[in-house]
This record gives C-alpha cells, structure tokens and sequence, in this order.
C-alpha cells in the first residue's frame, strides 16, 4: 500500500503532459496487450483454414517433403504453413492453383507471389537456386 501512495504523490506533483505521455504509454501497452491475444485465441482457426487450402494441392502432396507451421509479422499476428516439394517448377504449383481466383504477381524468374481473393490467403512461391526444390508459403493474416 505504500508503494501505491507513493505512486500517487508523484503523479499529484507531475505536470499534466507527463500524466498524458504516461497515459498513452499505458494505453498502447494495453492496445498491443489485446491484439496479441487476440492474434493467439484466432490462431487454431486460422491453421485449421491453411490446411483446408493446402488439400487443394493434393494431386502433388505425394512429392511434399516438409511443412512447417509458424507465426510471423507484428504480435505474431500472421499465421504461415510453409511446404517445400520436390521435383517440381513453380509453374506446376501455379498451374494447379490456376482454379482459383488468385492474382499472381511475378517478382522474379524464381519467385512469385499471389492473394487469393476468395479466402483471403496470400501465397509466395519460390524455387531455390541450384536445387529443384520449390517452397510455398501460405499465410493468413488477421
């Protein structure tokens, strides 16, 4: 209880923009508090909705090597599920996604991104170079 009185008598004694500066500091911290948690409780539903989209590339899932779920971006609000297959061109990826209503944008020879416009899913296809493997990462972002 001393400490809060102590808290209080250097507050009563500070000018009013160091109380304002000191409340918007709080208020951001607890802004960014309730993002994160947001962010964390969407999480499962948002993987659940990536793996949804990864079974439309069934026909090549035979040459899939790995997957990897992760979440990126500020407070980890963007959920990726990376997948590398091998064996394969982009345009074989591309060309089985081709169905959906997706906007390519071609960055480079070995690199192409996308956003399908129905679930709202952004795609980055890429190939290594010297290797015939090619990576897609699908992520969904809140």
């Amino acid at each position: 209880m001393k400490v809060w009185s102590g808290v209080k008598s250097i507050l009563n004694r500070a000018p009013f923009t160091v109380k304002f500066y000191i409340g918007f500091v709080l208020f951001g911290f607890l802004l960014m508090g309730l993002v994160s948690l947001n962010a964390y409780i969407k999480r499962p539903e948002q993987m659940q909705s990536l793996q949804l989209y990864e079974q439309k590339l069934e026909d090549i899932s035979f040459k899939k090597v790995s997957e990897e779920y992760y979440a990126s971006g500020r407070a980890y609000q963007n959920n990726n599920l990376k997948i590398i297959y091998d064996s394969l061109t982009i345009n074989d990826v591309k060309g089985i996604l081709s169905k959906q209503n997706i906007g390519w944008n071609e960055i480079s020879k070995n690199r192409i991104v996308g956003h399908d416009y129905d679930t709202n899913i952004y795609l980055e296809l890429f190939k290594e170079s010297g290797s015939d493997k090619v990576t897609l990462i699908l992520q969904r972002r809140n």
